[in-house]
């Protein structure tokens, strides 16, 4: 096998391997000029309405090239709202409403950042339960929007 034919092979590999990691849980990983970007969205199916949960994001990349200008935007459903944000050292965040703003700067390559957001869903008075998501896109130098989406889903309960 001559070496084009092994870095083809291998190529589908990766990429074959890093989809199989997602599960099928609305993670997405995504190839862009040698590298591969990945967002995961971690919820619990259900919280009580008025008690506060952990949402997780994890940002990586698995490919060879570093992604510049990283930026995680997170949009949560009502009746969501966020309540503080922790995040990965070398990382920063801001809270606008229910959006989250997560600078990432360079994510190296095979490399993984993670934000942890403390969230609240609370229902109107007599209101039944309410299915809400969690949408993350990353965005970076040669990731297009679009090409590296993740949700979950969250039901709030009386």
């Amino acid at each position: 096998m001559n070496k084009l034919a092994a870095l083809r092979v291998t190529s589908a590999l990766v990429v074959i391997l890093g989809m199989a990691g997602c599960h099928d849980d609305g993670d997405d990983v995504t190839g862009s000029r040698g590298s591969l970007a990945v967002i995961e969205v971690e919820a619990p199916d259900s919280a009580r309405s008025g008690d506060d949960f952990q949402v997780d994001v994890t940002a990586g990349n698995v490919g060879v090239s570093n992604i510049r200008n990283g930026r995680v935007e997170i949009a949560l459903d009502a009746p969501l709202s966020v309540l503080s944000v922790e995040t990965s050292p070398g990382t920063s965040a801001s809270v606008a409403g229910n959006r989250i703003i997560w600078d990432l700067g360079t994510l190296d390559s095979n490399s993984r950042s993670r934000l942890n957001a403390q969230v609240m869903g609370v229902l109107s008075l007599g209101e039944a339960s309410r299915t809400a998501t969690i949408r993350a896109e990353l965005f970076g130098q040669a990731i297009s929007a679009g090409d590296a989406v993740a949700t979950d889903t969250v039901t709030i309960n009386p």
